[in-house]
């Protein structure tokens, strides 16, 4: 698994909670509002990091090679 996997696991984990706990607690609209501007780049990040394929990398930080 590539860091760049584990960390869309993990942003994608925090905006659903983001999300999840604003909808269940009745907070204020300054608080919504402050509560999914910072949950929602989690979530889009999180989701692009799934949708994104895997490269062919061999070893960690190598460019994959793209001639064939």
């Amino acid at each position: 698994m590539t860091p760049e996997f584990k960390s869309g696991i993990i942003a994608l984990i925090i905006g659903i909670a983001g999300y999840s706990y604003i909808y269940m607690a009745n907070l204020g609209d300054l608080f919504t509002y402050l509560g999914m501007a910072v949950s929602t780049p989690f979530l889009i990040y999180g989701i692009g990091i799934l949708l994104n394929p895997s490269t062919k990398r061999e070893g960690m930080g190598k460019i994959p090679f793209r001639g064939w």
